[in-house]
């Protein structure tokens, strides 16, 4: 009987939810607040392609809005672990990594660091823990994003 199961089980797929694979490939759009036609809170977009089962190519843009416009931006290869999180260290010697949770309809930014005070090399505020909403599934272009950039 415990051999019928295990083969049973086996046979149809079972799986944890937490281990079912998620393609993050697509888009990831943070909105910002407008106040008096300025954008006054972080802003920004995640482009992701999945190029192998754990490796995706991310352009990132994060802005911290009015009144400085402070902003991130990189472009990266960025290895994709336990089918949802991408991680991303600034520098070799940094002791911040970034990580970027999939779900289906989200990606959740959050740091990882020993020190607060550091924001990640980024610049104090500019780096913040938040969710961007997935805006697409289409396979993006991956390109710097840094020309987002609002000016003052």
């Amino acid at each position: 009987m415990k051999s019928f199961l295990l083969l049973l089980l086996i046979c149809c797929g079972f799986s944890n939810a937490d281990d079912e694979f998620i393609d993050p490939t697509g888009t990831y759009i943070l909105k910002g607040t407008i106040e008096k036609n300025r954008i006054v809170s972080h802003s920004g977009e995640i482009r992701v392609k999945l190029l192998q089962r754990n490796k995706v190519a991310v352009c990132f843009y994060l802005n911290k809005g009015y009144p400085g416009y402070e902003f991130i931006s990189f472009v990266d290869t960025l290895p994709y672990d336990e089918n949802h999180y991408a991680r991303y260290k600034p520098s070799p010697s940094s002791d911040c990594t970034v990580l970027i949770s999939f779900s289906d309809k989200s990606a959740e930014l959050q740091q990882v660091y020993s020190d607060p005070k550091s924001g990640c090399d980024f610049g104090n505020g500019v780096l913040i823990s938040t969710n961007f909403k997935k805006s697409s599934k289409e396979e993006p272009i991956i390109q710097d994003l840094s020309a987002h950039g609002v000016t003052p």
